[in-house]
């Protein structure tokens, strides 16, 4: 995953340099395949010519060595579609007080209408995973339908303890063999000062063309006490460019079947 702080540089980036320049730095990043090198960044900032600009890129890029190209062009695609003056590609989800100001939808909401929906694909990443029955039941229903359910969990173990219960056990009820469910082994994470592992905290949903990109744990009190944040994107490529980033971690082993 990428820091905060690159993420900012590349949102930076994107008002900074010129249309033309941002897209030849984003074919770059494209043409890039696999871990983060430093040969890698000179090469894709090459077309960079803002001086500031470019260093900027390139201290940010050099903090993310080892990770996955595949990771940045995902960002950078997010930040097209926010940015984007045409059309309405990409909205709001949210949960918590409401506001006379703003209108979005749920993100339980949407992840249900989109469940409900949904025809060839459900990737799920969550942290943790608590008295979600209505989710599981949205997933069993599209099971039904042929639909391919992926779910990337937390572990109590890979966490090293920072998560007390398996994400796996809030969809005991569900006919898990038959879905692909995979971990980030905690051989494969890096460790903080005190012994501690990197934790798997993304939530993410792809379902079918739609990304949806949150704060929200798949846990009762994030879709219906907690203020949670996030955005939901309508797009085929960035859906796509979603599941090829996790491809590849599946393919170095990064992640792996939990079985």
């Amino acid at each position: 995953m990428l820091s905060n702080e690159l993420v900012s540089t590349l949102a930076g980036a994107r008002k900074t340099l010129p249309v033309g320049t941002w897209a030849s730095f984003g074919k770059a990043v494209e043409i890039e395949a696999g871990v983060i090198t430093k040969a890698g960044i000179v090469r894709v900032v090459a077309e960079v010519m803002n001086p500031d600009m470019k260093w900027e890129l390139r201290e940010g890029l050099s903090r993310a060595i080892g990770g996955q190209w595949s990771a940045v062009s995902i960002v950078m695609r997010t930040i097209d579609h926010c940015t984007s003056p045409t059309g309405k590609t990409m909205e709001m989800v949210w949960s918590g007080p409401s506001s006379t100001s703003q209108t979005a939808r749920r993100i339980d909401q949407i992840i249900y209408d989109l469940l409900a929906q949904a025809r060839r694909r459900v990737f799920l990443i969550t942290f943790s995973a608590y008295k979600v029955a209505r989710l599981g039941d949205s997933l069993a229903a599209a099971h039904l339908r042929g639909v391919k359910i992926t779910l990337l969990l937390e572990t109590a173990r890979d966490s090293g303890g920072q998560l007390s219960n398996d994400a796996l056990n809030a969809f005991s009820d569900l006919p898990i063999k038959q879905f692909e469910i995979l971990h980030w082994p905690r051989d494969q994470r890096e460790l903080n000062g005190a012994g501690k592992p990197g934790k798997l905290h993304a939530k993410c949903a792809v379902i079918d063309d739609a990304v949806v990109i949150s704060s929200a744990n798949l846990t009762d009190d994030a879709f219906n006490r907690n203020m949670e944040m996030g955005v939901v994107a309508h797009d085929a490529a960035l859906a796509a460019s979603v599941l090829t980033h996790f491809e590849e971690l599946k393919a170095a082993k990064i992640i792996k079947a939990l079985r």
